[in-house]
């Protein structure tokens, strides 16, 4: 019986460890950053990819009749401190395809799925009109073309908004934000399986110990199977924070756990990528000392 307790004490503090980063965790503005939105940064290979304001000739954003600002994807080279490098548009071969943000790739870099809007109306039950809800996309990669083969999610309903999708590590599950019908919040975390990037399975509300009675956005799923994701529920540090939550624990009581400082801020942070040696990434922030949209910070020693 001795020798019990300090084992027990041991695996204690291994799960504790399992949710926590490192006090030397530093966080960089990038120099990308100016006074449009740069967020939603995500890495493939020799590559990363960003959401990035669609300007007109004369570099004005380009809004929508609804007031809401239009995106595009960027790709770009990454120095060895996280800084991005010669970003130009994606390629693309669908240009109705123009409103794209908030992406998700296969570890191959042969499938991306991403934000972007419905081509016909349906009912936004939030704001009581008839607009153009958001959907999920998927598209392929082809060597000399670009990304091609756009196809719509088929449970991607018209009065209803998808958005946000994020690849599990092994590809065979996509998490992605809603407001479908059984939706508790704001917006509620869901996840399908996906069968060779072509089938998908039923859609499926994660647990309310996840998902909150408000906002639940951007889910990422790191390369150790763990759930983080952006919420303003209540008790955060500021409006909008990043939470992690293990999807591999067998703790019944398992919380969603709010980052610490300095990856969380008194502003909103969002949108948490980490790379697969789980100690660099970026997030997205509306912090002090910002450049006035939504910037890009590298962090690392995570």
């Amino acid at each position: 019986m001795k020798n019990k307790a300090p084992l027990t004490l041991l695996f204690i503090l291994m799960f504790s460890i399992s949710f926590c980063q490192s006090k030397d965790v530093e966080v960089k503005k990038l120099d990308i950053n100016n006074r449009y939105d740069h967020f939603a940064a995500r890495v493939v290979g020799d590559s990363l990819y960003f959401s990035y304001n669609l300007t007109t000739k004369r570099g004005r954003p380009i809004k929508d009749k609804f007031d809401g600002y239009i995106y595009t994807m960027y790709t770009s080279e990454v120095s060895e401190d996280g800084e991005i490098l010669n970003p130009k548009p994606v390629k693309k071969t669908d240009l109705s395809a123009f409103n794209m943000s908030a992406a998700t790739f296969s570890k191959d870099g042969k499938y991306m799925y991403f934000t972007t809007n419905q081509l016909s109306k349906g009912t936004n039950k939030l704001k009581g009109i008839d607009t153009y809800n958001l959907q999920i996309s998927r598209a392929e990669y082809v060597q000399g073309k670009g990304w091609t083969n756009f196809e719509v999610l088929p449970f991607c309903e018209q009065d209803f908004n998808y958005a946000h999708p994020a690849l599990s590590p092994d590809g065979s599950t996509l998490y992605f934000i809603s407001d479908r019908e059984g939706t508790k919040g704001k917006s509620d975390l869901y996840k399908v399986s996906v069968s060779n990037h072509i089938t998908y399975g039923d859609v499926v509300r994660l647990d309310d110990d996840i998902n909150s009675s408000r906002t639940e956005i951007f889910p990422f799923i790191s390369a150790d199977n763990k759930l983080y994701f952006t919420s303003n529920r209540r008790g955060g540090k500021g409006g909008l924070d990043i939470y992690v939550y293990d999807l591999e624990s067998n703790d019944e009581e398992q919380k969603p756990k709010s980052l610490a400082a300095p990856i969380n801020s008194r502003g909103d942070d969002f949108s948490f990528f980490l790379n697969d040696d789980l100690t660099t990434g970026y997030i997205s922030s509306r912090r002090l000392k910002g450049e006035g949209g939504d910037d890009l910070y590298y962090f690392e020693k995570f």
